[in-house]
């Protein structure tokens, strides 16, 4: 396996990761900070889901 598709299995494995933690329920027992936290870990989440799909076209552009 080239270097490029060892990249993108594990940007996908990462993406996959990062879609099961979005979908988890978070506890925020009706607590405003806490609801504030986890609409924030949604937000980072999805930033951060895009940056690597940004990351894999790419890898796969270049390799």
């Amino acid at each position: 396996m080239n270097i490029g598709k060892l990249v993108i299995k594990e940007i996908d494995s990462r993406i996959e990761r990062l879609n099961k933690h979005y979908s988890d329920e978070k506890d925020t027992d009706g607590n405003p900070y806490g609801e504030m936290l986890a609409a924030e870990a949604k937000l980072l989440n999805s930033a951060l889901a895009n940056e690597l799909r940004s990351l894999k076209e790419f890898v796969k552009e270049n390799s």
